[in-house]
């Protein structure tokens, strides 16, 4: 289930293991119900008691609608309020303490230890330096995602670091990446944020000054223009020049440079300050803002990487027939990245 600042997704799936076959996964359901505005804003919840009606209603436990049964859930954390970072502590792996991991991310942490919950996991480690991912998120957030969720009757495996989620949806399973990083842009309606992906584990996320809300802003300021108009604008010609409205691609240009500035600027800061960093060979776009027409074009030619709208299902490997119809969904890649972990539930078994 994916909470976010206008809309609550969640999506279903169910695990089968055919002796002699790969494994796949059934799509029961894909759900979504949108937000008012100020109900949760920045990540936090504004108005929980009518998020929880909202949930109810997406559940169909308000009598009027299917109810989903499943009683387990994998929630995400919002990004904003969470913490994400690969870090080298000078300790071999078997000598690792939770003690030592908090020592070090003191070092680390923008907040105060006392304040959040700390997770970690070793990554890569050497003969006497460990790699440790750490993830953080303060507790008074953690702790009201935990109390609406149970109150609607849910069991929770996890609450989830939103980075994660759409890395475990948006990198191919099974596939080396022997020698280049890969770089994923979720780019949503309120705000967009990097994932740098490299040797096998997140190196590190950050914010993006690019969103959806944020191109209609501009449009509906410059042009003049109700809010719908600027959406229709914006849906039917993406990064090509309108014929009845002059400024339009101009700042829809200006927007995407500033955007392509800041990657390249993340691409600095990874060669820079990262041991032994891979390449970037490949970007991956995904969110509801990633549909927009050229985006993608315009990247790859500003940047001379490789850059495509990603496919969250291929990790799926569904026999649903109407799967096509959804492959290039990516607006829920982090609700079917947050999927694949809930469907291994090791409560189940």
């Amino acid at each position: 289930m994916d909470i976010g600042d206008s809309s609550i997704k969640l999506v279903r799936l169910e695990r089968h293991s055919p002796y002699f076959s790969p494994t796949f996964y059934k799509i029961k359901d894909i759900r979504g119900i949108d937000l008012l505005p100020g109900y949760v804003a920045d990540g936090e919840l504004q108005q929980p008691e009518m998020v929880r009606k909202k949930l109810l209603l997406l559940l169909g436990k308000d009598g009027k609608n299917k109810p989903i049964k499943s009683r387990w859930v994998v929630a995400n954390l919002p990004e904003p309020k969470t913490f994400l970072k690969l870090i080298e502590i000078e300790t071999k792996p078997k000598d690792l303490t939770t003690e030592d991991v908090e020592f070090n991310a003191r070092k680390h942490l923008p907040m105060d230890l006392g304040d959040v919950y700390l997770d970690w996991q070793i990554i890569n480690n050497t003969d006497n330096t460990t790699q440790v991912l750490l993830g953080a998120v303060t507790k008074t957030i953690s702790d009201s995602y935990t109390y609406l969720l149970e109150s609607v009757g849910l069991n929770i495996i996890a609450l989830e670091i939103e980075a994660l989620s759409i890395a475990r949806a948006m990198i191919t399973a099974n596939k080396s990446y022997e020698g280049e990083a890969r770089m994923i842009l979720d780019l949503g309606a309120v705000r967009s944020h990097l994932i740098l992906y490299d040797k096998n584990s997140i190196q590190f996320s950050t914010k993006l000054n690019y969103s959806g809300n944020l191109i209609n802003t501009a449009l509906v300021q410059q042009l003049k223009i109700s809010w719908n108009e600027a959406e229709q604008l914006k849906i039917k010609n993406g990064l090509a020049h309108d014929s009845k409205n002059a400024k339009y691609l101009k700042i829809l240009t200006n927007l995407t440079d500033t955007l392509i500035d800041e990657i390249k600027k993340n691409l600095q800061f990874y060669q820079e300050h990262f041991p032994a960093p891979n390449p970037v060979t490949h970007i991956t776009l995904c969110g509801g803002s990633s549909a927009l027409s050229k985006l993608d074009v315009n990247i790859a030619k500003k940047t001379k990487i490789p850059t495509i709208v990603g496919n969250p299902w291929k990790n799926i490997f569904s026999k649903l027939k109407d799967d096509t119809d959804r492959a290039m969904d990516s607006s829920l890649a982090t609700t079917i990245g947050l999927g694949l972990r809930a469907v291994h539930n090791p409560f189940e078994k």
